[in-house]
């Protein structure tokens, strides 16, 4: 009898475990489909009140992938988040989203300056909902325009440069397919 009654407690002590670990445990949710960024934006941005979530671009740079996306309750807003490459070639939630500037200077854009990884290294994440945007010229402190090509929208573009010790300034001019500087 005592047997039987040790048998049955080690049998119920490793049933609740089970059930703890299941309930403790939550999978790690990557950035593989836009379907896994989505259900992972609704649970970063659960408690921000932006609502059903859309994905308007999703853009891959070397090891990283970046989502642009909104919600339904702030429709003029644009968050971006950072998904990078892990060592088994799985994208992982890095940090939180971020607010991204816009739509400003022209409407439909939206622009982020990123710390790139390596820390070395920054980036310019540029989000296009314009149909009239082709061009961004960008520079870095006193140094020369670089003109970066804008895919049609919706697209994001990221634009990796280096900066100062001290950080850097960046002057961004946008422009159309005729050459034209929009306002």
């Amino acid at each position: 009898m005592r047997r039987n009654a040790w048998g049955r407690w080690i049998f119920c002590a490793a049933g609740l475990m089970r059930i703890l670990c299941a309930v403790v445990y939550t999978s790690m949710i990557y950035g593989r489909s836009p379907g896994e960024i989505a259900r992972y934006l609704r649970w970063e941005m659960a408690d921000r009140g932006t609502g059903p979530i859309r994905l308007p671009a999703v853009g891959d740079d070397g090891p990283d992938r970046f989502a642009m996306f909104l919600g339904e309750r702030k429709p003029d807003e644009r968050y971006i988040v950072r998904f990078p490459q892990n060592v088994d070639g799985d994208y992982e939630a890095y940090g939180h989203p971020v607010w991204m500037y816009g739509p400003y200077p022209v409407r439909g854009v939206y622009t982020q300056p990123m710390r790139a990884i390596p820390a070395t290294e920054a980036c310019y994440v540029i989000g296009n909902e314009s149909e009239k945007l082709t061009e961004v010229r960008l520079r870095v402190d006193a140094g020369l325009d670089e003109s970066v090509s804008i895919p049609a929208p919706p697209s994001l573009t990221i634009w990796r440069f280096t900066g100062g010790d001290m950080g850097w300034r960046l002057v961004d001019r946008y422009f159309d397919a005729r050459g034209e500087e929009l306002p």
